[in-house]
């Protein structure tokens, strides 16, 4: 294993790919090595472990190979991993390398064309992640409740929402920021009842509209099991970089 001390060798060894370059802190605060092709890339914060990202040419075999790097050198335990994310493709493998729990699959997207302008996004109000928190908090729950970002904590830097002629909110959605600055869309929730209507889109479509004009480039998560709003993000213009695997650890 090579240790990566640097974000531009790491840009540069991935070909750019999107991924190492928006989601990433320049800084590299975690760990980062290569081994035979295969970036490991440490997780910081309450889901620490690995993210396991192979680059360009890298096949199963270099990830598997990897994958026993990080086990049988301690690097798990040493760094207290909790999770460990593999590409998707590669999901098999690491179950038959490592022991994992439960956990989920998803994919990270990206941006950089401003979608079509929808009318209706002159509806939307801007919202506050502390004033509003707790309404925010109740529509999340009521409507998914596997809505992952956090309410309240100053995580999200901008919340907008749609509200019906009573006041009631009827769709929301919010922008956090990745490790390397630029807004990750979290939060798009519409109520049950609004549903095939579009909103979903429209919210997304202002929020990536307005990273755009500020940073270039939007990302945002979504799981792989919604297809609904994964032909949304398609049609506005995302793509995926990395289609994870994202599991617990023993313990973790």
């Amino acid at each position: 294993m090579r240790r990566i001390t640097s974000h531009e060798e790491l840009v540069q060894l991935s070909a750019g790919d999107p991924w190492v370059r928006w989601s990433m802190d320049p800084a590299l605060p975690g760990e980062v090595w290569a081994h035979e092709g295969v970036a490991l890339v440490e997780r910081l914060g309450e889901r620490r472990g690995f993210w396991v990202a192979p680059l360009p040419g890298a096949a199963g075999p270099a990830v598997r190979a990897a994958l026993v790097a990080l086990r049988d050198g301690g690097h798990l335990e040493r760094l207290r991993s909790r999770s460990v994310s593999v590409v998707r493709e590669h999901a098999a493998l690491a179950s038959e390398v490592l022991d994992l729990g439960d956990g989920g699959d998803w994919d990270w997207m990206w941006t950089t064309t401003p979608p079509p302008v929808d009318p209706r996004e002159d509806e939307l109000v801007d919202l506050d992640d502390t004033r509003d928190a707790d309404e925010l908090a109740a529509f999340a729950r009521e409507h998914n409740p596997r809505m992952w970002t956090e309410v309240g904590t100053g995580r999200v830097i901008r919340w907008v929402g749609r509200r019906d002629a009573a006041g009631r909110l009827t769709a929301v959605g919010g922008a956090e920021r990745e490790a390397g600055g630029v807004p990750h869309l979290a939060g798009i929730v519409t109520a049950t009842g609004e549903r095939g209507r579009g909103w979903g889109g429209v919210v997304t479509a202002a929020l990536t509209r307005w990273s755009l004009h500020g940073h270039g480039v939007c990302t945002l998560g979504v799981f792989a099991d919604n297809e609904v709003a994964l032909r949304v993000y398609r049609r506005l213009g995302y793509r995926t970089a990395r289609a994870w695997h994202s599991r617990r650890l023993p313990d973790g």
